[in-house]
């Protein structure tokens, strides 16, 4: 930076020179100045800074929308800040189309009618072709389902008329939240309005009524059906004096009669269950956002999020994800369906970034937790309403708590059964229920037009059950129906009868005085007289009614500990491998027929990841509040389960899972109490990939310096050099480390020996066919003095030569420890074999002797390990190399038909024809399994 202010120094000086008079030096100064203020900065003037300040309200005013705008939600900046509205947008599917041609079908039904209309694009909702009378403006209704973008396109269209791509015809744009109109409780005109949002604008001629000027204007008021409209004469009175004091909801009616600003145009969005509120008359021009119709469209929006990593991030991953994608979405999978809603390919991405570009430097980010930013962004802080008003127990009308005791009680009785699969029927069994009043009535009708559809969506075969004929529907996404039924669960909601009543009788108790005949009275219209005594002995024997009340959160962490860790019929793949194929599909062969019947592993994770307290939180902005103290009292039910569930002997797969669960919790002190019952990790052939990685540094992360495993099994898990660096905390730990069949490479072996300089009680490490070479062998010759404690090293099949392999026997034999090193199936010669065996005898000061398996013979004796040296091989014979594999037991039957003429006695050359026979018998069953694709070990 010093060699660029002294370059604008002398190019100061030069200007000093060439000026003539006082005033040009000060202009020359101050330019010269900003600019090297921000060529030094690297900002640049045009956009941050200038000396002259913008005076113009309306160049103020788009400044301020995109400042706003371009604001990214937490959910966003998650995944580390680096997208923005413009290098990601993708344009949903627009149809001018009137809400009566789809009154109350899905959007997910309608890709054979949306095919055969124009789209438009944002720049056409207000075409001049389209207003028949010049002198006012258009009134444009946007409307959509939940999910399909209205939101993002505002905020797109706000950015792109601040940047001048987009409507030039209008000078002043002035976007409104109906939401927060709706909260405004006293009377205000719509200049004031607009002066207490945008307060740059209190003076603009363009509202003030005069002339035409208003032409120039366009409103956009987002969300409508938060707001309570009401367009009759009686209720709200005609105004046109842009001063004049009013209800929020009366200036947005008047000015959409025109009766207030009449040349000023439009832009109104709504849900599909509003649209009724504006009077068709109203109305110039009905147009529906469709969401991405089209696989095309999807792959657009995938290519430009998950192309856009961090730094580093490595760009084929990234393609390679993009390519599964879309093969998934052309098969017309339920993905391409889900993905319909732009909101669904953003949970789509979100997961992708957790699976597959987790790094050290990523925050925390739990698949619990994205589900719940899925959640709040599309019903943050929402109230079931019914024709805009909002009743005034809130808490009991909010949305994601009416989804979760009607969408999550269904979700909830499919687990339960293992069903995947509803019909119409249990749809207006669990999500209709019981209703008694208009009121409920309403809230219903409401949220089967603009909720529903968002969850459920029709199965394959267009809709029908292959077996009943029927009509079937399934969740968008099948990880939705296990959150739904965890936070169903998590809450509560599925109480008893006596729980339900319990709970009215508190409330009652709650409010009632102390008079006995007002008790009774209220108590009376709550519950039946038939079982009216019971609550009369609770009233009698209040220690009995405490029972009871306290009955509710006990059986809350009796139901999770049941639902977590109850035995399944079938046992599936690790549970995010199960997650990353829901979105990527299965490929290679399809299975003939599908199977509606699995083991939801996903669900009882999510009941974990809801007891940490950012979900909490973030769900109590839903209107789900899960208390401390409940989760407390969960938290200790569930200790004893999962201490005594890790004490047993588990599949890698089940394992990685209950890992998975520790880290969704976040909850150190808990991970730390039940790893201490663990005592080794095998997760050998579960595919390894960074998030899980992540998962398993994070987890052991939380156990103290003294926690040790007996030993750490990761072979076979597709383990990079690049995802050895994540592993670093998880080498501390473990006395025995195997790392088998994985291509580490040279790269890895030195990040490996870095990682390992911290763990002072390794006694056993191996590395078979990790794809060493000579480097690797001089490196682990080098550092293991290091580990004092290392009795074992096992380098077997890999590209280890001669001189590397004496190098590293003879720092063994210097080691104090080391008693056995495995070399076989490397590149040896039959010198280098005989020098190997020579080095590994016992030195000459302490008589000790480094065993050294380089072949099933020893000079020409058969070594006493031929027998676990070929068990070895013929164990992983059908995933090696099986080229190199023959050409290695070739060799042996070479040796020992060389070491057998060496001896005369007839008992040698038996035990010699012996292990021959052995060799040979590995060689048929290597050739079968080629032909048959199976092979068998050596017992």
């Amino acid at each position: 930076m010093s060699i660029v202010f002294i370059e604008y120094v002398l190019i100061l000086l030069a200007f000093c020179l060439i000026s003539k008079t006082t005033s040009s030096y000060r202009n020359t100064w101050r330019e010269l100045r900003t600019s090297m203020c921000y060529s030094i900065s690297g900002f640049n003037p045009r956009f941050f800074c200038t000396y002259e300040p913008v005076t113009d309200p309306i160049e103020i005013h788009k400044q301020k929308l995109t400042l706003w705008f371009s604001h990214l939600p937490q959910e966003e900046r998650q995944f580390g800040g680096y997208f923005s509205p413009e290098t990601m947008h993708v344009q949903p599917l627009i149809l001018e189309r009137h809400p009566d041609e789809d009154r109350g079908l899905s959007p997910f039904k309608e890709k054979t009618s949306i095919s055969t209309r124009p789209s438009l694009t944002v720049e056409q909702l207000f075409d001049a072709n389209n207003n028949g009378n010049k002198a006012r403006g258009l009134n444009v209704l946007l409307y959509g389902a939940v999910g399909t973008g209205k939101s993002t396109v505002v905020r797109k269209l706000v950015l792109d008329w601040c940047a001048g791509s987009v409507f030039s015809q209008f000078k002043l744009v002035l976007p409104f939240s109906c939401e927060d109109l709706s909260h405004l409780s006293k009377p205000t005109s719509l200049r004031d309005l607009v002066g207490r949002k945008y307060m740059h604008l209190r003076k603009t001629p363009y509202l003030s009524g005069d002339y035409d000027k208003a032409k120039d204007v366009l409103f956009i008021f987002n969300g409508m059906e938060k707001m309570k409209l009401d367009f009759r004469i009686g209720s709200t009175e005609l105004c046109s004096d842009p001063n004049e004091a009013l209800p929020s909801g009366a200036v947005v009616v008047n000015l959409l009669r025109k009766y207030l600003l009449p040349e000023a145009s439009i832009l109104v969005t709504t849900r599909l269950s509003a649209v009724d509120r504006v009077p068709k008359k109203y109305i110039n021009r009905y147009v529906q956002i469709c969401g991405f119709n089209d696989p095309d469209r999807q792959r657009a929006y995938f290519t430009s999020r998950l192309l856009q990593q961090n730094e580093g991030k490595p760009e084929k991953a990234a393609e390679m994800l993009i390519e599964m994608l879309y093969l998934n979405l052309q098969r017309e999978s339920q993905l391409a369906t889900a993905c319909f809603l732009p909101s669904y390919c953003w949970l789509t991405c979100a997961t992708l970034h957790l699976l597959h570009f987790t790094d050290t430097k990523s925050p925390i980010r739990t698949l619990t937790g994205i589900y719940t930013s899925f959640m709040r962004l599309n019903f943050g802080g929402e109230v079931i309403t019914v024709d805009g008003n909002v009743s005034s127990q809130e808490q009991q009308n909010s949305l994601m708590l009416y989804v979760v005791r009607t969408v999550g009680k269904l979700a909830f009785d499919g687990i339960t059964n293992k069903r995947t699969s509803f019909s119409a029927e249990e749809l207006e069994q669990w999500v209709g229920g019981k209703t008694k009043t208009d009121e409920e009535l309403q809230q219903l009708a409401v949220f089967r037009t603009d909720v529903l559809d968002f969850f459920l969506v029709p199965r394959d075969y267009h809709g029908m059950d292959p077996e009943s004929g029927g009509r079937r529907y399934v969740f968008a996404v099948p990880a939705m129906q296990e959150y739904l039924a965890a936070l169903y669960v998590v809450l509560g909601e599925n109480k008893s009868v006596l729980e339900k009543l319990t709970k009215e009788v508190s409330e009652a108790l709650g409010q009632a005085s102390e008079d006995i005949t007002s008790l009774l009275s209220i108590i009376s219209k709550i519950i039946p007289f038939r079982i009216f005594a019971v609550f009369n002995l609770l009233k009698l024997f209040p220690k009995l009614f405490e029972r009871v009340s306290s009955h509710s959160k006990g059986r809350i962490a009796n139901t999770m500990a049941a639902e977590m860790f109850r035995s399944e019929d079938s046992f599936n793949e690790d549970v995010l491998d199960q997650v990353e194929q829901s979105l990527l599909g299965v490929h290679g062969p399809q299975p003939q027929e599908e199977t509606y019947t699995r083991a939801f592993e996903l669900y009882p994770i999510f009941m974990g990841g809801l007891l940490h307290y950012g979900n909490r939180r973030l769900l109590d902005q839903l209107g789900c509040s899960i208390k401390s103290h409940t989760v407390s009292q969960i938290t200790r039910a569930l200790r004893k389960h999962l201490i005594k569930e890790s004490q047993k002997k588990q599949p890698p797969e089940e394992l990685m899972d209950l890992l998975v669960l520790l880290y969704e919790f976040q909850n150190p002190r808990l991970t730390a109490e039940v790893l201490q019952s663990i005592k080794t990790i095998n997760l050998s052939t579960v595919r390894m990939t960074p998030h899980k990685c992540f998962v398993l540094s994070t987890v052991l992360s939380c156990t103290s310096s003294s926690f040790h495993l007996n030993e750490l099994n990761l072979s076979s898990c597709h383990i990079t050099p690049e995802l050895l660096q994540m592993l670093w905390p998880a080498f501390h730990h473990t006395s025995n480390l195997k790392l088998c069949d994985n291509y580490l490479t040279d790269t890895g072996i030195s990040h490996l020996l870095e990682a390992l300089s911290g763990n002072h009680s390794l006694q056993r490490l191996c590395l078979m066919h990790t794809g060493l070479g000579d480097r690797s062998a001089q490196l682990l010759a080098e550092r293991l003095g290091q580990h004092e404690m290392l009795q074992e090293l096992n380098v077997a099949y890999n590209n280890i030569g001669d001189s590397a392999a004496l190098t590293l026997v003879d720092a063994c034999r210097e080691h104090p420890s080391i008693h056995t090193v495995h070399l076989y199936l490397n590149h040896l010669t039959d010198v280098g074999k005989q020098s190997l065996y020579v080095r590994g005898g016992p030195r000459v000061k302490e008589g000790r002797r480094v065993k050294v398996l380089a072949s099933v013979t020893e000079g020409s004796d058969i070594s006493e390990d031929w027998h676990p040296i070929l068990s070895v091989i013929g164990k992983n014979s059908v995933s090696w190399d099986r080229g190199r594999v023959r050409e290695q037991l070739l060799v042996f039957l070479k040796d020992l038909e060389w070491g057998r003429k060496q001896h005369q006695s007839f008992w040698k050359k038996m035990h010699f024809r012996r292990v021959e026979s052995v060799v040979r018998q590995t060689l048929r069953l290597l050739e079968k399994s080629s032909d048959t694709g199976t092979g068998t070990g050596i017992k």
